[in-house]
């Protein structure tokens, strides 16, 4: 098998590589070149979320007057450990990064994810037989409502002017 070659600049913006990807379509590891010629963006398998709508979930009591600036330190680590992940999916607590917003209401939404395209070791995480209880473990971490734990995909981190499709 021929390795994947690995630009050291991928023109995000020569073709258009698909938004999201469903859960289930694994994407190559980043700015490897794929068979329909484009350089694969940064993905990451999460949910994509208003600051608002994660400090609902994450405080649905509304006890905290402000939403915390690190959402994985203040929030989401201290539950993850609390339910007992942290010991057994070592590797995979959520993690939280920006993205720009989808309406333009708001500077940033936010993408909670649980593993990206950063390498193969990443990728692992999502071929590994406990991937279903790890998204499990997320899900109640987060306290995502069931109506949410659907629209888990791989979300493209694209130029905020581009326009991309969606799968």
């Amino acid at each position: 098998m021929a390795d994947i070659q690995m630009p050291l600049f991928c023109d995000l913006t020569a073709l258009s590589p698909p938004e999201t990807l469903d859960p289930t379509i694994i994407p190559p590891v980043w700015r490897s070149i794929t068979p329909g010629g484009y350089c694969t963006p940064p993905y990451t398998l999460g949910w994509r979320l208003t600051p608002q709508q994660l400090q609902a979930y994450l405080d649905p009591d509304g006890t905290k007057t402000t939403i915390p600036v690190d959402f994985e330190a203040c929030c989401i680590g201290p539950r993850w450990s609390a339910f007992g992940y942290e010991e057994k999916y070592c590797d995979a607590q959520p993690e939280v990064a920006t993205m720009p917003a989808r309406d333009g209401a708001r500077a940033y939404d936010l993408i909670v994810y649980i593993t990206s395209n950063a390498s193969k070791a990443t990728l692992e995480v999502v071929q590994g037989a406990d991937i279903q209880e790890i998204i499990a473990a997320a899900v109640h971490t987060l306290n995502l409502p069931d109506d949410l734990v659907s629209d888990l995909k791989w979300h493209a981190h694209l130029p905020r002017q581009s326009k991309r499709k969606t799968n």
